[in-house]
């Protein structure tokens, strides 16, 4: 049983040369290839800006690609792989001590299965309130499982950036979805295909990598957009997929009504609030005890819901990406826009 590990990059030459450095530490026979995706490839970041350490250069393949998108260089990877099992890395994932070793544990232990490991976020030097949002509660990821021991898990707790799968199975299951230019939903989508399969999702805590990013509150708004935006691609994809996890159908017209309606209502009381959120990156780490952290993920609330929205409307109309802050864009702008999708 051997691995074939897939890691996409996009104009980070220090981040994937880190990945590497640290695969390069903890690789072991297990390991039978490494591809590495370059989206985007260009005189400024290509494959020459990648620096393959010695001890894995053999096994390592780099693959070069126009603007196509992370989807996409998964799709590649996955027709191109030659290992038993496909382990998904981030390009600023960092694996640690025995790595490989705890994913294919499992899938020895259980045959046809999905692994998903651990990530822990990296120390920030001078953090502020908004990195400690970040890193201490479920505004980016869900907690995993408060577990030391393997234990299992369902397709919502599954992330890409961390992650193993049969690659024949996978490829039975409909391997990874043709919707290109989208943003998230990509990991889940394809654990939430093998649940329904019957395949076992495991999360091994022992898998563990250090996530090297740090967010913005700029990041994080934009995020909550692009995520509107994708959700409509994949429940017109697969729609038994998009009902599970968002508890009704998002592709409906009244649905699509409800949104409409939303953003104008509410422009004024997500405005306020995107000027409260983006603010956190001024104030201290300690501004707040921990026990009422998770007030500021509460607050947040609407202005998610409100961006979200906003995402799903313009892909409903076939509006190519146009997020700004909303202190930058007017109420009539979104509104006006949001109106014509009903037409």
């Amino acid at each position: 049983m051997k691995l074939s590990v897939h890691i996409p990059t996009y104009r980070r030459p220090e981040a994937i040369n880190n990945c590497l450095q640290a695969i390069s530490t903890q690789c072991t026979g297990a390991v039978e290839e490494i591809l590495i995706a370059v989206d985007d490839a260009n005189d400024a970041f290509n494959s020459s800006s990648i620096d393959i350490p010695e001890a894995i250069a053999k096994i390592t393949r780099t693959l070069q690609f126009p603007k196509v998108g992370l989807i996409t260089l998964r799709q590649e990877m996955l027709a191109q792989a030659q290992g038993d099992i496909v382990l998904w890395l981030n390009d600023d994932a960092y694996p640690e001590t025995g790595f490989f070793e705890h994913h294919l544990e499992i899938h020895r232990q259980h045959n046809d299965c999905v692994v998903g490991g651990r990530s822990q976020w990296k120390p920030i030097q001078s953090p502020n309130l908004f990195d400690r949002l970040v890193q201490q509660s479920d505004l980016i990821f869900f907690e995993p499982p408060a577990t030391t021991t393997p234990t299992q898990i369902n397709y919502r707790n599954c992330f890409g950036l961390n992650m193993s799968f049969p690659r024949e199975l996978a490829i039975k299951l409909g391997g990874i979805p043709s919707i290109p230019n989208t943003y998230g939903y990509d990991d889940i989508e394809l654990a939430y295909r093998f649940e329904q399969a019957s395949i076992p999702i495991f999360h091994q805590p022992l898998a563990i990598v250090t996530h090297d990013h740090r967010y913005s509150p700029t990041d994080v708004l934009r995020r909550e957009y692009l995520l509107g935006q994708s959700a409509l691609s994949f429940a017109r994809q697969n729609p038994d997929f998009a009902q599970a996890l968002f508890k009704r159908d998002i592709t409906s017209r009244s649905e699509l009504n409800y949104a409409q309606e939303l953003l104008p209502r509410q422009y004024r009381d997500a405005s306020r609030i995107e000027k409260t959120f983006i603010s956190l990156e001024e104030q201290p780490y300690n501004t707040i005890s921990s026990a009422n952290l998770h007030l500021l993920t509460e607050h947040w609330i609407l202005l998610k819901r409100y961006l979200w929205n906003w995402g799903l409307l313009d892909a409903a109309n076939q509006q190519s990406s146009r997020w700004q802050l909303l202190q930058s864009t007017s109420a009539e702008a979104i509104g006006s826009h949001a109106i014509n999708a009903s037409r």
